[in-house]
């Protein structure tokens, strides 16, 4: 039921996420802030009802979590209001056959997988020590090699605490891998992304590609994603980050936080802005949020074929198409990419010579 070996073997099982029903922001009290964000749930709505509908035309099983249609913000709440289950990839990942746990997340995305498969192997990382704690966006399965980067503090010896904690957990499952640490300072799925044996989209030269994936294609897009979104990610910043935040009606930063998204941000996004978050549905077809014409010579050049999945509040909901999705089986087996690394478990492929980037 689990089966995850690598980014671009058919996917047939899938779970993507979910958001609260429009119903939900009927307590907040700022009609404008309301309006706003009620406006952003329902075009995110129809575009994951459109991912839906792509997925499952393609093959797909899709499990999505249940939300309770009745739950509204209280009128009376203490810190930030839960983020929406909309982020599966967040805190979840399936490594070759097994399900794993690397942090807390919104109860139904648990309550959704245990009914995918009740039976299944789960491993849970130490989510209350988060000097060993690894996020799971931060991890890249290719074959026989994974790659990960550890960035909670950099004073940690990662390496090896991660080996040591999926060896305690793995057994004799640890063989079945070799382990790369990386210093990108965040998400690997927001900085680059393997979409087929011998190619890769990135945005920064982020690690040595000539040493982690020597003699693969690589795609550099410099200046996108992130880099062309930097001043609404400082804003967001200087009203917590939070989609929404209890008690903050009357916050003129707020209110204009939220007006600005869509007035300024939503139509730059769905025209400028290029997102490596894809989605790959095999070796030729993959799921991207927006038209580049350099990507799309890239997948051209390596038969692939681009599927425009529009999803255009991605910055306000900080996820990607593949962070608001989670591969759960993939057609096919392990396969060593990189034979001529041998049987080494570790490898520390920090790159000294490149900062670290900011943490997406």
């Amino acid at each position: 039921m689990y089966n995850v070996w690598c980014k671009w073997q058919p996917l047939k099982n899938v779970m993507l996420g979910s958001l609260y029903d429009v119903s939900f922001y009927e307590n907040i009290k700022n009609k404008r802030i309301k309006d706003a964000l009620v406006k952003i749930t329902e075009e995110s709505q129809q575009e994951l009802d459109y991912f839906e509908k792509v997925l499952k035309d393609f093959g797909c099983d899709v499990i999505r979590p249940i939300l309770d249609k009745n739950e509204r913000i209280p009128n009376e709440v203490t810190g930030i209001i839960p983020r929406p289950p909309l982020q599966p990839r967040d805190a979840q990942l399936v490594i070759g056959d097994t399900l794993y746990y690397t942090n807390l997340d919104h109860p139904s995305i648990a309550k959704a997988l245990y009914k995918y498969n009740p039976h299944a192997q789960i491993l849970y990382t130490d989510i209350k020590d988060k000097s060993k704690n690894t996020w799971a966006p931060s991890i890249t399965v290719v074959g026989k090699d994974v790659y990960y980067d550890s960035y909670v503090d950099e004073k940690i010896k990662n390496h090896q605490v991660f080996y040591d904690l999926q060896h305690n957990q793995l057994h004799e499952g640890v063989k079945k891998f070799r382990w790369h640490q990386l210093t990108i300072g965040g998400h690997n799925d927001a900085v680059f992304h393997t979409i087929k044996p011998g190619a890769i989209l990135s945005l920064k030269k982020a690690q040595n590609y000539q040493k982690t994936f020597p003699g693969w294609d690589i795609l550099y897009l410099e200046g996108q994603s992130w880099d062309k979104v930097s001043e609404f990610i400082k804003f967001k910043k200087m009203v917590r980050g939070s989609w929404w935040v209890p008690g903050e009606e009357d916050n003129d930063d707020f209110r204009w936080f939220v007006e600005h998204w869509l007035k300024d941000w939503v139509g730059y996004v769905e025209e400028s802005v290029f997102d490596v978050n894809v989605v790959v549905l095999d070796e030729h077809h993959v799921c991207v949020s927006s038209y580049n014409k350099e990507v799309f010579d890239f997948l051209k050049k390596h038969k692939m074929e681009p599927i425009i999945v529009p999803w255009r509040h991605r910055y306000f909901w900080d996820g990607g198409l593949h962070c608001i999705t989670l591969d759960l089986y993939r057609e096919g087996n392990q396969i060593d990419y990189f034979p001529e690394r041998g049987d080494t478990l570790l490898f520390d492929d920090t790159n000294k010579d490149t900062p670290r980037l900011r943490m997406y």
